[in-house]
């Protein structure tokens, strides 16, 4: 009873009997214990007090019940009221009965299970004070009884408690009582507005919540309910407060009881602080049902502690006069409901051992809940006026509490202060979930408050009271909750390497620190990365090239932290090689070259393999080099070639290209001289290196037997035998290579009468009306040449010419221009004359010019319709006259698109030689960027030939194609080139030839510049005028300019003939014709003024002024704008695979000399899979992984320790042994295994200790668990028997067995069992994690 001990004060409650009584029965709860003795009626002891009162006094029972039910009955056939009441002390007190009227008294010790008698006797107080006059004998008369002395060391006197009887009570124990008393019925005096706030954490379960449920239903049974007496409401709370209907949804009692039938169970947390909150927010509302004039009782139901913090909710309730009532079953903290309890705590603090005992205590809490509400006296026991505290009343309250400017940290309070100041103002918050509460103190003039130091993100419980001289004043309080703490804003990316990502963001409000975390978007091997820093802005270093990263970062501030905000930024690859191009490509070798990186490269490797016949191989080189000679190749083969930059911190994507090698080349050059006799010798030029023999045939035209030979590979000449003098012969030679590839054969045919013909027959075109023929002159001595030609369709009259015998070529002239010829040349010796040779070509095609019929070429201003006649269907081209000629001038606008086919222009035939001309001007709109003048372009745009015009950087540039289609161009920049770009009318020449460039600028020579070889211009394609440098396609922008003529002269000397006579400032009036005059009228009339003309031409230059003073520095021009990247060359596509034609077998060759070693073998198959090896020693424990994440809670653990344990009592009698368990089946008997080899002993010694250590740690939970249970304090409830275990407890393993075999009878090892799958899943929700494991309990 030593809970009994620590009670706390009762409170004075009041209630009136009926009116005729005109008197009140007081009970008075005692908290020493008394001591009485005897049985039945013995046992209690009663004495009357003065005013009739009736002191009663009974020997405590030592069932450990939950209390005492005292019940004082009028005898039969009285129509006094009885009075019931309860009281946890073996002692009370009762007033206001009539001394001459008999009564019964009963008391009963309550119980789990029921109700005990203890002690039942009748009285009549007059009987009693005669009695205890007469025994006493010392007692002066009328001297008045006095109330039984409090046992020394009492601290307070005996508190009161003021009950009213309850109408028509049961018997205690659940029977009737008297026969026809009716059952109990609560009435209030006063609406009542009774709210169950009911626990439905997890901890309670389906089936104990049914239980919850009916007592429910049997506390709400006696009251009568309806909107003007008692209204029901009930909250249902675990981890969020649910109201499950307000105290206004029913108005009868058969409704809320079908509600609390259907309630359902929801599971979750325990937050009973929470809860609380929602009741005074939401439930003690008048929308909800609250009436002003009713009692407020709020009865919390739950089975464990509070999750958050409760207490500082439920003191809010109980100061707005709210009756608390909490009952706790099983696991709750009394401790806890005490607190947040009214007062007094014998009557509002109730708890059971387990939920089948709620059914007990529901009448019981009906009663005492029908008592209170019909008493209704102030708490703190029955005050006198004398000690009662002055009143406060509203004019001493402060309103208006206002909560604003909330931040993460911070609150605003303000408040409307009271009328009548207080000396201060408290301030109070703490965390609705639970924590330390923190208070601030305000001048009781002041009307607000900043606090600061608050939790971002939580909900904060906030009162302000007042600080009389008298006490504490009403407050105010309201709830809160902080703002999140502001997560970054603004992220973005400032700089990204391959390597490296470089994050900017705002700072954000109140953050300390940010939290970077780093994790690849598509995880490959790489972990994520976390770093805090306290500037906005971090640099991830480490990171993959050419990966997806997602960043995230959050604000901290302590433990807080704020939700992540994310950005993806993507590391580029490492720079790759670019171009790759491939050169010199022979039978057995090729060059490959690629452009370089910005960035320095460690090594290129270059790697080679072919598909075909799976021939491979790789170079490595400097980072500095930017080509590679790949040998030995194998010929007639496709390879693929990769080129890959070697960084230090890793390797670039791989560039890929294909090439094919070259066939084997044959024998060139081949010539016979004839020797005596009928042999002659035969020679020839190398083919190559590698080849192994050359194989010679000849044979006799006709019929004749072929006769054959085999030289070896080094040698390049072959005496024939056994030529005749009077047949022609086939001599055939080919060669075959080491790596077995044969050449094609190489054939000339022998006459021996010496009258050979020339060979190698060619025609070229010189000019659009010449050809160049060029021969191999034969072997003898030639007197001359015949030359005939004609038109290759026969059409036209037969040529011939005679050509000197030393020479070996001739030119044509006077030829029509783009037309095919056929030429025939013999040769002609002493002893008569050769057959001829033949071949075809065709002249070039380059017109005449209109204006000048004797100058051939191409009028491009023609060909794009830039004539008056057409302009006006051109699209951004304006036509104007020339004030200075005849010349029209066109200007091109931004929007002009002058895009012709090349095959409309005949272009495809433009000599080697010839002369761009063009006469134009650049305006203040035209481009700063690099445009073509002219140019050519191929099928998909890219530039082929053509002329830039670059104001940015006042230059001119002309490009054309070499004959292996890359791109060669030369610039001019000379101070005479700028000229162009200042705003009049130049005429320039590009004169290009075989191997240079030369540009005048009005008709004066500027510069010349060497260049190569120029290719053929394609026959398909484009020809686009003043297009963008950077434009493609046929829709692309034009540059705005004026221009008066553009032509291609075919010739390369035009611009020293030209006069310029298009420009008046450079016109010879002598050498140029005098230009038609467009005045029509009389020299002797004069006209009328004719318009303003245009700004006339510079001036010569005058004599050189004085010295003038040094100007003001000018503002620096912009920069000029980088120039485009020249086109790639497109990869030629691979040739035909050419036919093998089996040829005969010849005869064994000569020995040949001992050959190079060969080329590496192909790779061999990969051998078959080894046996597995033997199993290895187990290795060493692993180091502790990472602490994983929290888990759900777990379900709530065994009652915490009480603080320092008492003196020790008298050890008990000990207890009978618990029943055994039932013993589990016998599992199968496995077979016995083979005797294992030394080293499993490792994975032996690694099993043992794992179940050493679980056997200790089961006996240490057991251990801890009994510790628990020993020292939780006794409770005066009753405890129900538990069930009989069904498992049996674990028991110690068996002594060593004997005759086993010994160490040296030990056995192969045996094999490895196969994995076992996994176990079913708990039924429970996972606890906490973990601490520290324990280290192994066993060694080896």
């Amino acid at each position: 009873m030593a809970k009994q001990a620590s009670l706390h004060r009762g409170c004075t409650m009041t209630a009136h009997l009926r009116p005729h009584l005109g008197v009140c029965l007081w009970l008075w709860l005692g908290v020493t214990l008394g001591h009485g003795q005897g049985q039945a009626s013995g046992r209690v002891r009663l004495a009357v007090l003065p005013e009739d009162q009736l002191q009663m006094n009974w020997k405590e029972s030592g069932g450990g019940g939950l209390g005492y039910l005292v019940q004082v009955k009028p005898r039969a056939g009285d129509a006094e009221q009885e009075v019931m009441l309860t009281t946890k002390t073996p002692k009370a007190t009762v007033g206001g009965l009539h001394p001459s009227k008999g009564y019964t008294l009963q008391i009963f010790e309550v119980t789990g299970s029921g109700n005990v008698l203890l002690a039942r006797t009748e009285f009549v107080i007059e009987d009693l004070k005669s009695n205890s006059v007469s025994r006493s004998g010392r007692r002066p008369p009328g001297a008045a009884l006095g109330p039984t002395p409090a046992p020394a060391g009492s601290p307070d006197p005996e508190p009161r408690i003021t009950l009213a009887p309850s109408q028509d009570l049961p018997h205690p124990g659940g029977s009737k009582g008297d026969e026809g008393s009716p059952q109990f019925r609560c009435r209030p005096p006063t609406p009542t507005d009774m709210i169950f706030l009911v626990d439905g954490s997890w901890s309670i379960g389906h089936s104990h919540f049914q239980q919850v449920k009916a007592f429910l239903a049997s506390v709400i049974e006696p009251f009568e309910i309806g909107p003007d007496k008692v209204q029901v409401g009930l909250t249902q709370y675990s981890g969020d407060p649910q109201t499950e209907w307000d105290l206004n949804a029913f108005g009868t009692k058969e409704e809320v009881l079908a509600a609390v039938h259907s309630l359902h169970y929801r599971g979750g947390n325990t937050f009973t602080g929470l809860a609380l909150a929602h009741v005074l927010e939401h439930n003690l509302k008048p929308a909800a049902g609250l009436r002003p004039e009713a009692a407020k009782v709020v009865i919390l139901v739950t089975d464990g502690k509070s999750q958050d913090d409760a207490h500082a909710a439920g003191q809010v309730l109980k100061d707005r006069d709210v009756d608390v009532f909490a009952v706790g079953v099983k696991n709750a903290d009394e401790a806890e409901l005490r607190l947040l309890a009214s007062q007094p705590l014998d009557i509002t603090v109730h708890s059971v051992q387990d939920f089948p005992q709620l059914g007990t205590l529901a009448g019981l809490l009906s009663r005492l809940v029908c008592q209170k509400v019909q008493g209704g006296s102030p708490r703190g026991g029955p005050a006198t006026p004398a000690a009662a505290a002055p009143a406060l009343g509203p004019a001493s309250t402060p309103t208006s509490l206002v909560l604003s400017q909330v931040t993460s940290s911070s609150v605003h309070l303000s408040w409307t202060p009271a009328p009548h100041p207080p000396l201060k103002y408290q301030v109070v918050w703490r965390p609705s979930r639970g924590g330390v509460p923190r208070e601030v103190v305000v001048d009781g003039l002041g009307s607000s408050a900043e606090l600061h130091n608050l939790t971002s993100g939580t909900e904060y419980l906030l009162s302000v009271l007042p600080i009389h001289e008298a006490g504490p004043g009403e407050g105010l309080w309201g709830l809160v909750t902080t703002a999140p703490l502001p997560p970054p804003q603004a992220l973005a990316v400032a700089m990204v390497t391959p390597r490296t990502v470089r994050l900017t963001w705002q700072p954000s409000a109140g953050a300390a620190q940010y939290l970077v975390r780093c994790s690849p978007a598509s995880p490959k091997g790489e972990e994520d990365r976390e770093v805090r820093v306290r500037l906005p802005e971090v640099q991830l270093d480490g990171l993959e090239p050419g990966r997806d990263y997602v960043i995230w970062v959050q604000s901290l501030r302590g433990t807080e932290a704020s939700e992540a905000r994310g950005v993806r930024a993507r590391t580029p690859p490492l720079a790759t090689p670019r171009h790759l191009r491939f050169s010199d490509v022979s039978h057995d070798s090729a060059r490959v070259s690629w452009d370089g990186t910005p960035r320095p490269v460690r090594q290129f490797r270059v790697s080679y393999v072919s598909s075909e016949s799976g021939h491979s191989g790789q170079r490595e080189v400097p980072g500095n080099v930017t080509s590679v000679i790949l040998r030995p190749l194998s010929s007639s083969t496709t390879y693929t070639i990769r080129v890959t930059c070697l960084y230090s911190g890793g390797s670039s994507s791989t560039m890929t290209g294909r090439l094919t090698t070259r066939k084997v080349p044959s024998p060139s050059q081949l010539s016979v001289t004839e020797l005596p006799g009928d042999e002659v010798r035969l020679e020839w030029a190398v083919a190559a290196s590698g080849v192994l023999v050359y194989q010679i045939t000849w044979t006799p035209l006709g019929d004749g037997k072929a006769h054959e030979i085999s030289v070896p590979g080094n040698l390049g000449t072959a005496v024939l035998p056994g030529l005749g003098r009077h047949s022609e012969y086939d001599i055939t030679i080919l060669a075959y290579y080491r790596d077995g590839a044969r050449s094609n054969p190489v054939s000339l045919r022998y006459t021996p009468l010496t009258r050979r013909p020339p060979s190698n027959l060619a025609l070229a075109s010189q000019s659009p009306s010449s050809l160049r023929v060029s021969w191999t002159p034969p072997t003898g001595h030639v007197l001359h040449y015949r030359l005939t030609y004609a038109l290759a369709s026969g059409s036209g009259p037969e040529k011939s010419v005679t050509v000197p015998g030393p020479s070996s070529h001739v030119t044509l002239p006077d030829l029509l221009a783009a037309t095919k010829y056929r030429v025939l040349v013999s040769a002609v010796y002493g002893a008569g004359e050769s057959v001829a040779v033949s071949a075809t070509g065709r002249t070039a095609a380059c017109p005449a010019l209109p204006a000048d019929g004797s100058l051939a070429g191409v009028d491009l201003m023609a060909a794009f319709g830039l004539v008056q006649k057409e302009y006006a269907s051109l699209r951004g081209v304006a036509m104007e006259p020339s004030a200075f000629g005849p010349a029209t001038t066109f200007t091109l606008l931004k929007d002009a698109q002058l895009t012709r086919r090349a095959s409309d222009i005949h272009l495809a035939a433009l000599p080697p030689e010839h002369t761009v001309v063009f006469v134009l001007r650049l305006l203040p709109e035209s481009p700063r960027e690099a445009f073509a003048l002219w140019q050519m372009t191929a099928e998909d745009f890219q530039p082929v030939l053509g002329v830039l015009l670059d104001a940015g950087r006042k230059s001119l540039t002309y490009f054309s194609h070499d004959p292996k289609a890359a791109l060669q161009e030369v610039t001019f920049d000379l101070p005479e080139v700028r000229r162009i770009f200042f705003g009049s009318f130049h005429k320039v020449h590009v004169a290009v030839g075989r191997s240079k460039v030369q540009l005048y600028v009005d008709c004066q020579k500027v510069a010349e510049r060497p260049i190569g070889e120029a290719g053929s211009p394609p026959a398909a394609g484009f020809i686009t005028l003043g297009r963008l440098a950077k434009a493609r396609g046929p829709r692309s922008s034009s540059a705005t300019f004026q221009l008066q003529v553009l032509q291609i002269v075919c010739s390369d000397t035009w611009a020293e003939e030209d006069r310029c006579c298009e420009l008046p400032a450079s016109k010879d009036r002598e050498a140029c014709p005098a230009s038609p005059s467009a005045c029509s009228c009389s020299w002797q009339t004069p006209g009328p003024p004719g318009p303003q003309g245009p700004p006339g031409l510079p001036g010569r230059n005058g004599a050189p002024g004085q010295q003038g003073f040094p100007g003001p520095r000018g503002e620096p021009g912009p920069p000029g704008q980088t120039g485009p990247e020249g086109p790639g060359g497109q990869q030629g596509s691979p040739g035909t695979q050419g036919r093998t034609v089996q040829g005969p077998v010849g005869p064994p060759g000569v020995k040949g000399e001992k050959g190079d070693h060969g080329l590496p073998g192909l790779q061999g198959h990969p051998g078959h899979q080894g046996t597995p090896g033997k199993v290895g020693l187990q290795g060493p424990k692993g180091m502790r992984g990472l602490e994983g994440t929290a888990g759900l809670p777990g379900p709530p653990g065994p009652r915490g320790f009480q603080g320092l344990a008492g003196t020790r009592g008298t050890s008990g009698e000990r207890g009978p042994p618990g029943a055994v368990g039932p013993t589990g089946l016998p599992g199968p008997k496995g077979e016995r295994g083979e005797k294992g080899e030394p080293q499993s002993l490792a994975t032996i010694y690694q099993l043992v200790s794992q179940a050493c250590e679980s056997a200790i740690q089961t006996h240490v939970l057991k251990f801890d668990s009994f510790l628990h249970e020993s020292t939780r304090p006794p409770m005066p409830i009753l405890e129900a028997p538990g069930l009989p275990g069904t498992r049996s407890e674990p028991r110690l393993p068996g002594g060593g067995g004997h005759g086993g075999p010994g160490p040296e009878d030990r056995g192969e090892p045996g094999a490895l069992g196969q994995l076992g799958g996994p176990g079913p899943w708990g039924s429970q929700p996972p606890g906490a994690p973990g601490g520290a494991g324990r280290p192994p309990c066993c060694r080896e």
